[in-house]
């Protein structure tokens, strides 16, 4: 009998020390209040998207003040000058579109015979432009650099009758559609036949040659064509 017991004894001590071992064995499962979990991978992530919610919050509130991007998005386009005023500058795009830029102090203004330091006088209807803004986000655009584009001087011969000639200075003449022409004159236009530059008054008949000037537009004579006098004191057509 006493076996038995004894049998008994021994088999509840071992099922007690099992239990004591399994409580042992596990404690993630005991809440220390005073410690902190180690965060897992899944929780991390989950704090990196809460935390990248909220800072889209805050950017979307930026935004509907302006304040997002305060240099504006790039926008770049090439075209002819239309209109300009000292505060704007309206170009024909290459694309067919026409946009409008406004003009600031800031603005840097490149011409090729100027450089750098060009001016807002310096741009003119006509005038191909790569022109460099920013957009603020209302479609509202700013330049922040206008360069003229140099192209190939055209060598141009207008045949016409003088209307009036200031030596050294410019001649004016009208061509056979009624069309008036006034072209500068410099150190360099040369009048040909050089013999026949005592005929050169109001009346006669000449051919200017004039390559323009494709950073100002204006009409630079660099010679003048004196066509020979009619018998009855007029030049031939």
């Amino acid at each position: 009998m006493k076996k038995i017991w004894v049998f008994i004894s021994l088999a509840v001590l071992i099922m007690l020390l099992f239990a004591t071992t399994q409580v042992l064995a596990s404690p993630a499962e005991v809440i220390d209040p005073q410690r902190t979990p180690d965060r897992t991978p899944g929780a991390r992530a989950t704090e990196n998207a809460d935390r990248r919610a909220t800072e889209g919050r805050g950017n979307s509130a930026n935004n509907s003040t302006g304040n997002s991007n305060p240099h504006g998005r790039p926008v770049n386009f090439r075209g002819v000058i239309a209109a300009v005023d000292g505060g704007s500058l309206t170009v024909d795009t290459d694309d067919g579109g026409s946009v409008t830029v406004a003009l600031t102090e800031e603005t840097r203004i490149r011409i090729p015979t100027q450089g750098n330091s060009g001016s807002v006088a310096g741009l003119q209807p006509g005038l191909q432009v790569l022109v460099q803004a920013v957009d603020d986000g209302t479609g509202a655009l700013t330049a922040r650099s206008v360069q003229v584009i140099p192209g190939r001087p055209v060598q141009a011969h207008n045949v016409g009758t003088v209307t009036d000639y200031q030596p050294g200075v410019s001649i004016t003449i009208e061509d056979k559609d009624g069309n008036v022409y006034t072209y500068l004159l410099t150190e360099a236009t040369r009048v040909l036949p050089a013999e026949r530059e005592e005929i050169l008054t109001a009346g006669a008949r000449v051919t200017i040659i004039a390559p323009r000037d494709v950073t100002t537009l204006d009409l630079v004579a660099s010679g003048i064509v004196v066509h020979p006098a009619q018998t009855d004191g007029t030049t031939e057509p």
